[in-house]
């Protein structure tokens, strides 16, 4: 069955606060969003319930590192049938989410290419690479037009000046079956360049091997012995960054595709996905959702009554890295 993609549409960069409000307040998938845990009130009271300091910095430092991404225009090379192919050409911006990777040491007297430099004045700069989801950021052409946003954990983000932002430069490499690609950015700004390298490190160098024991957070689903749950960390609706928590459903070796019910909105498209039985050992990229997952009469009814749209369960799509 066809799967839906989750790229929040705006029409214009001036209504993106209200459009993304209203969509988030009317939404159908998830309406009241009842299990969605803000980025703030994870790490303030969920996290401190992890034993390992190592385990406990890993994880907030990817927290820190999902990005929200503002691409404002779309490809003439998408192909028919392909996500928003209806909108090649036009400058009208959709919202993702992506993971920072691959961070460079910074780089003295280069041309900086930012929007604010336009490749005119010679800056201290940082590179790094973002993954997302292709249907996301398709081209070169859309990576250049794109605004990554750190730290987006609550609206209050934006007024006290904690919400940095840096831009996209190219699209370096994509694969097409598995929906997603590798973004490079850049930015200008020392003090995002200094953070988001202290992350990245952290990420990639601080972790024990071990299995880790994620049942000290307090979220995870029963699910029967080699149940493996699955927490997303994404921008819904372009709104500040949330976690959620499922249980993966199944897994397909020949695609490396994998199914989970966690809990997605539109914008969540190009999240990282953490298959938590081993936190790291299965990263998936969100791609899409289906319906194929028939509800019983209690869960019909428990739908209706909690206004959802459908009468079927909505399963997730991601695929490996």
């Amino acid at each position: 069955m066809p799967g839906r993609h989750e790229c929040a549409i705006f029409s214009s960069r001036e209504n993106e606060a209200a459009e993304s409000c209203d969509s988030y307040k009317n939404c159908k998938k998830n309406s009241g969003h009842e299990n969605f845990i803000s980025a703030q009130d994870f790490k303030d009271n969920y996290l401190p319930r992890l034993q390992s300091d190592v385990r406990r910095k890993m994880f907030r430092s990817k927290i820190d590192i999902t990005v929200r991404l503002r691409v404002n225009c779309t490809s003439r090379g998408r192909p028919d049938g392909y996500p928003m192919a209806e909108d090649r050409g036009i400058r009208k911006m959709r919202v993702g989410t992506g993971s920072v990777w691959c961070v460079e040491y910074p780089k003295y007297s280069e041309p900086c290419v930012c929007p604010k430099c336009h490749g005119n004045v010679a800056r201290k700069q940082w590179r790094f690479r973002v993954q997302t989801a292709q249907h996301v950021v398709f081209t070169t052409e859309e990576a250049k037009t794109t605004q990554i946003d750190f730290f987006y954990d609550d609206d209050s983000c934006k007024s006290d000046g904690r919400m940095k932002s840096a831009w996209g430069v190219e699209v370096k490499w994509s694969e097409p079956d598995k929906d997603f690609c590798y973004m490079e950015c850049v930015t200008c700004n020392e003090d995002l360049g200094v953070m988001i390298e202290k992350f990245d490190s952290c990420w990639l160098n601080g972790g024990e091997l071990d299995r880790q024991d994620l049942s000290q957070l307090g979220l995870l689903p029963s699910g029967g012995e080699g149940c493996v749950p699955a927490l997303t960390v994404s921008h819904p609706h372009g709104q500040p960054k949330i976690i959620t928590v499922g249980v993966e459903t199944h897994r397909d070796k020949e695609t490396d595709r994998v199914g989970y019910n966690t809990p997605t909105c539109p914008g969540s498209s190009g999240a990282k996905v953490f298959a938590c039985d081993r936190l790291w050992w299965l990263l998936l990229v969100h791609s899409k959702t289906v319906k194929n997952h028939k509800l019983n009469v209690f869960q019909r009814w428990l739908t209706k009554m909690r206004g959802h749209e459908t009468e079927q369960e909505q399963i997730n799509y991601g695929y490996k890295l």
